[in-house]
């Protein structure tokens, strides 16, 4: 089978759909190998199976719809950098698939991980295996240097945490990955996800200290439901890729100026919010 669109739903069960997403990060820069860890930890069967579930909310649930594939870098090392609905994960997944699937490269996209969530009993080990980054300077630095890319939400865990009275505004960015960009000569791609808040549907949210959480949000079914409440609603998602900006060789004396910094992570929040406007028709 050569494109995801021909799976059917028996595929999922029968393993061919995890067979596809195997051969997928074989030919893709994941640089992963059959029968050993890759340089952080990731092993490419639990990679399968992990992308393998998500696939199925991609093709069938989320019906993502890919804009900009021609911006998805070819090869390199590179920071995507997009808005982020409240703590569900689902806007990562998607967007790592959709670089693995639409473009005629496959590219294998790594998320960075909040280090209270690692820390998380089971959830250290599943982060590890399936590839992703624990957010220090060392693994970042070895990601770049196996020319993989980084997805980061500048927002935080938490997302934007937006009630679905004040969908899609992007809130301040921390200026880590900025950073990295500029430190690490990373070029970034700026994304924004639509269709990502409607599926957390937030009503409001909880003030707490869990997990490294400051707030976890309420939803028509969490927490009522317990962990059946992070079961996310149907929702149409639309990823949009912009062309990569190379802020290191636009602003490489500015590294050391926190102010200039600053500047550029708001010039870069404002591009994705323009792109999120765009993208829903607001003015």
């Amino acid at each position: 089978m050569s494109d995801y669109k021909d799976l059917k739903h028996k595929h999922f069960f029968d393993g061919t759909a995890e067979a596809f997403i195997k051969d997928l990060l074989l030919r893709s820069d994941a640089g992963m190998q059959d029968g050993q860890y890759d340089m952080i930890g990731g092993d490419i069967n639990a990679t399968a199976k992990a992308l393998t579930f998500f696939l199925w909310f991609y093709k069938f649930y989320f019906r993502v719809e890919v804009h900009g594939v021609e911006n998805i870098p070819q090869d390199g090392p590179g920071l995507i950098v997009s808005n982020h609905a409240p703590i569900f994960p689902f806007d990562a997944t998607q967007i790592a698939l959709a670089c693995l699937l639409e473009p005629e490269k496959p590219r294998y996209v790594r998320t960075i991980v909040n280090r209270a969530i690692a820390d998380i009993p089971f959830f250290s080990t599943l982060m590890s295996r399936t590839g992703q980054v624990i957010g220090c300077d060392d693994n970042v630095r070895r990601v770049f240097e196996n020319q993989n890319l980084i997805v980061v939400f500048p927002t935080g865990a938490e997302g934007d945490m937006n009630t679905i009275f004040n969908k899609y505004q992007v809130h301040e960015f921390a200026v880590g990955f900025m950073e990295y960009a500029l430190r690490f000569r990373t070029p970034v791609t700026p994304t924004c996800v639509t269709g990502s808040e409607e599926a957390a549907l937030t009503l409001g949210k909880i003030n707490t200290n869990l997990a490294g959480f400051k707030h976890i949000p309420i939803t028509p079914i969490f927490p009522w439901l317990g962990p059946l409440g992070f079961i996310p609603f149907p929702s149409k998602f639309r990823i949009y890729f912009d062309p990569q900006i190379d802020y290191h060789s636009e602003h490489r004396e500015e590294r050391d100026n926190p102010e200039k910094v600053r500047e550029l992570v708001e010039g870069l929040r404002q591009h994705i919010q323009h792109m999120l406007d765009s993208a829903l028709g607001r003015k």
